[in-house]
This record gives C-alpha cells, sequence and structure tokens, in this order.
C-alpha cells in the first residue's frame, strides 16, 4: 500500500486523557506503571497536531491505554507516532504498532480513524525510563513500548477526562490528519522537487551512458 494519510477528523481525534487528582484533576500523576507485559485497554487518542522536529514538520499522534497492577489504575502512552500510515516495504511505526495489535485489516481502507481504537483491550509491553528536569530532579516515567492483541477483556476505570471535556481544551491549531501549516506543505513540496531532480539527474546519466560510442 502506498503512502496514505488519513482525513481530518477534528471532533474525533483531538482527544487526551489525564488521571483526576484530589489537588489538580487537570495534573497527571506521576506515578509510572511497573515494567512488565500487561493487559490493557485503549482510552483515548491524542491528536497533538503538527510539530517542527530533528527531521522536518510531522503530524503526531499518542495512544493512551490503562492497566490495573495490584488492584492500582495507571495510565501509560505510547511515544509520539508520525501519524501516516504506510505500508509496503517501507511500513510506518504506526502501521507496524497497529499492525500487531489488531492486524493488517485496517490497512485495505483508504483512511482509518484512530478513534475506533478507544476501547479496544491490549497487551501492552511496559518499559520504564527517566530525564532530569528543569530543577535537576530526576522524574521516572513509563511507556508502552509494544502493542499486541488483547488476551482478556480489561474495562476502564472512567477516572480519566478527556481534553476535549475540559474548558480551558485548546485544539492544535492544525490537526495531524491534515495536510499541516504553510511552512511543512512548503517543505514536502521542497522534497519532491529535489527527489525528482536527483531521479532526473541519474536518468539523464543513463542515457548518456547507452549512446555513447564505445571507444573500440
Amino acid at each position: 500500500m502506498d503512502r496514505t494519510y488519513a482525513e481530518q477528523k477534528s471532533t474525533k481525534m483531538k482527544l487526551a486523557v489525564n488521571i483526576k487528582s484530589n489537588n489538580n484533576e487537570n495534573n497527571e500523576k506521576r506515578v509510572p506503571c511497573p515494567a512488565d507485559i500487561h493487559q490493557a485497554v485503549c482510552v483515548d487518542v491524542q491528536d497533538m497536531g503538527w510539530i517542527k522536529a530533528k527531521f522536518g514538520w510531522k503530524g503526531y499522534v499518542k495512544l493512551f491505554f490503562e492497566t490495573e497492577v495490584d488492584d492500582k489504575y495507571y495510565l501509560v502512552k505510547t511515544y509520539r507516532q508520525n501519524a501516516v500510515i504506510s505500508g509496503g516495504s517501507k511500513k510506518s511505526n504506526l502501521y507496524k504498532m497497529l499492525a500487531g495489535w489488531i492486524g493488517e485489516g485496517f490497512a485495505k481502507k483508504k483512511d482509518f480513524d484512530l478513534s475506533q481504537l478507544v476501547g479496544k483491550c491490549a497487551t501492552i509491553i511496559v518499559e520504564q525510563a527517566s530525564f532530569t528536569n528543569d530543577g535537576g530532579e530526576a522524574i521516572e516515567y513509563a511507556y508502552v513500548d509494544t502493542i499486541k492483541a488483547g488476551k482478556i477483556d480489561v474495562e476502564p476505570s472512567g477516572e480519566w477526562t478527556p481534553l476535549t471535556e475540559r474548558d480551558d481544551y485548546e485544539a492544535p491549531e492544525f490537526s495531524a490528519f491534515s495536510e499541516g501549516p504553510p511552512e511543512a506543505i512548503a517543505e514536502r513540496e521542497a522534497k519532491r522537487e529535489a527527489g525528482k531532480a536527483k531521479r532526473d539527474a541519474v536518468k539523464a546519466i543513463s542515457a548518456k551512458e547507452e549512446t555513447d560510442e564505445v571507444p573500440f
């Protein structure tokens, strides 16, 4: 399957999840999920919009899961994923993640609405890592490394508050499922033109080599 982009689905896709806290219901509790293999349920998909990263502009999404460990619920999410589903010989990370979880049937559709993943159970492999914040404090966190098909039904706790339900919610200016900001569009066009120029140069050299007279 060639590179395809999902249609912009601003209402369905702009979702995120936070744990309600007695101190501040909009703050996510920084208690990392234990690193292990867990049975979980997808509770949200976040449309992060377009971000200029190391290798240029990309639209990003994150998947959020809830799992219960020792009678305690944890919210754990994937790293941000480029919101592109591409198949063929060069499968995108998102393609491989979804294929390992729900199979490759989604690839037969013209586009795939990621909000359909909310409520689907999964087997997730959770890893832990850490970073140092501006105050020099080491912060541990957990993330979903791999997603596989769920083995048991997992019910969400109902403790998560969708971002779109908050009074202070602000949607990204350009959805990850849109063509992106003008800068991103211009960047893609420049890359296409550069690629075309390179291919044309190779063709010209090949054509010249085929027509050159053999000197003996």
